[in-house]
């Protein structure tokens, strides 16, 4: 290893946060039996909004039947769960490139929605949709699918008199959390979750502000120099104070 690569490693430790570190050794252990984890909730109040010159790329978008269970199950494993959300009355859209399914989204609207990952139950707020569950093909990201979602949904909120979304980012999902901001989304609050074996144990804390969020975003996507680590420290260690 050289003096640079190792230099390189060392601002990148330096620079992320602790609980993404203890996650990355408990997710090397076999079977895992222990893990942790923190829910970012974000709600964007009103119907999404999406500019007709922001749908860029050739996909099309439509809420998924019973049929395309296996085309689902083609990009994730989970055909089984797909077909429980289906019969519980959760919505799916799909993207289709050249008549193949390339992406989803699932939305939920019932008062309570059970997180598949973590086990955690989440109450939808009436007259809210809860976004969960997106995927998209690798070749296919960054390609305006994401705001073809929304846009389909806002065409069937403003149908069914629905008035707000609810979601939730992992913590470390940079990339989503700066999407998710950027579109209008507020935080509303932190769920730290542990895991260990069979039991589940949950702390709701408060949000940090989209403003620190935002920050934090920026930083893990634009590695600084290692000698400037110290301030997003800094800024952990106050973010980490808001929520007691």
């Amino acid at each position: 290893m050289t003096w640079a690569s190792l230099t390189e490693r060392a601002s990148t430790l330096a620079r992320t946060p602790r609980l993404l570190l203890v996650q990355k050794l408990l997710r090397r252990v076999p079977l895992r039996p222990v893990d942790v984890g923190k829910l970012c909730f974000l709600q964007l109040d009103g119907v999404p909004t999406v500019p007709r010159a922001m749908l860029r790329g050739h996909a099309r978008v439509r809420f998924a039947t019973a049929n395309d269970v296996a085309a689902l199950a083609a990009l994730q494993d989970k055909a089984p769960l797909f077909r429980a959300r289906l019969a519980e009355g959760d919505r799916c859209i799909v993207a289709l490139v050249d008549g193949r399914i390339v992406g989803y989204e699932w939305f939920s609207d019932n008062p309570v929605h059970r997180e598949t990952a973590w086990g955690y139950s989440i109450t939808i707020p009436g007259g809210y949709i809860y976004a969960y569950d997106a995927y998209i093909e690798p070749a296919y990201r960054n390609t305006g699918i994401w705001l073809r979602f929304k846009a389909h949904l806002a065409e069937w909120m403003a149908g069914s008199g629905k008035r707000g979304v609810l979601t939730f980012v992992d913590y470390g999902n940079w990339p989503s959390l700066r999407t998710h901001l950027r579109f209008g989304f507020e935080p509303t609050e932190t769920v730290l979750a542990l895991r260990v074996i069979g039991l589940r144990l949950f702390r709701r804390m408060r949000a940090v502000s989209a403003a620190a969020w935002s920050y934090l975003a920026w930083l893990a996507m634009h590695p600084p120099p290692l000698h400037l680590h110290h301030a997003a420290r800094v800024l952990h260690a106050v973010a980490a104070v808001a929520h007691r």
